[in-house]
């Protein structure tokens, strides 16, 4: 069976803007021409792809794996018409790139990593995404982002996982201001803290919260005398305003990068994962 063409890009299309109106408009076409396409797309996989609700419209499970297919088949699309059309720019990287992750590994790990790929493909674009640990796996099922940098393993067999290395936290206050009972962390779902108090527990009682919602809000905060923060190593190596409590014990958080298996790889993320592989094996000690 062939999928038409025409019903996998209006498929593609309503993924993006959740909504059949707006939809249709970008397509240039009437909104029932549209619905009819989604439909009959619909009956010829027999599968529901869309769950309709009172004002917003999400993908099913199978409309999640054909989104996934869309965006595979419309990259290596692209990829080989650049190569026919302008066989100059054989080669050369263009498209999107995704990433998700946590804030302590993408501004001074990713970003990095990815730099002289970005220079060097003008027409290669960026967006990365810094949220919650718990939302990373969710952004990856959901095609927001293409690559995600998590501290779990995947439970999904069909999402492949890297292990880049380690992050070691420590324990850190500000060496200008003296400690006054309080602890800093991201929110009250962090449990970074408590997890590190787990290694010393003579520290855990009767402690004080504060919360800063980033990790460089934590660093400003402890350099400021706010108060205490378990923080990366990588982060504050050069941090001369901020005192290390206890060097020898550090809590190990594993990193990965994770991104849906392929038998066939776009050279965007062939790159991708080599560019970041290699710069994370260097900047996080195994």
């Amino acid at each position: 069976m062939n999928i038409s063409s025409i019903y996998l890009k209006a498929f593609y299309q309503l993924a993006q803007d959740k909504n059949f109106t707006k939809a249709a408009s970008n397509l240039a076409i009437t909104q029932s021409a549209f619905s009819q396409r989604i439909l009959n797309l619909e009956e010829e996989l027999g599968a529901t792809l869309f769950i309709r609700e009172r004002q917003n419209i999400r993908l099913t499970e199978t409309g999640e794996l054909l989104l996934r297919y869309c965006e595979k088949v419309f990259r290596l699309e692209e990829e080989f018409l650049l190569d026919v059309k302008e066989p100059s720019r054989s080669g050369e990287l263009a498209g999107s790139v995704r990433v998700g992750g946590f804030s302590s590994v993408l501004r001074s790990c990713l970003l990095p990593s990815l730099q002289s790929l970005l220079r060097d493909n003008p027409k290669l674009s960026l967006t990365i995404l810094s949220v919650e640990l718990d939302e990373l796996f969710d952004l990856l099922k959901t095609s927001k982002v293409d690559f995600v940098l998590s501290n779990k393993e995947p439970q999904e067999q069909a999402i492949k996982s890297t292990f880049l290395g380690y992050e070691y936290n420590v324990l850190v206050e500000s060496k200008k201001y003296p400690f006054a009972g309080n602890y800093l962390d991201h929110d009250s779902e962090d449990v970074t803290t408590s997890s590190y108090f787990k290694l010393k527990p003579g520290l855990a009682s009767n402690i004080k919260k504060r919360y800063l919602d980033d990790v460089y809000g934590l660093i400003d905060g402890v350099k400021l005398g706010l108060g205490r923060a378990v923080l990366p190593e990588h982060l504050i190596r050069h941090e001369k305003d901020l005192k290390v409590l206890f060097p020898k014990t550090k809590l190990k958080v594993p990193v990965y990068l994770l991104y849906y298996e392929s038998a066939y790889q776009t050279r965007v993320e062939r790159s991708v994962i080599e560019a970041i592989s290699k710069f994370f094996s260097v900047q996080l000690a195994h």
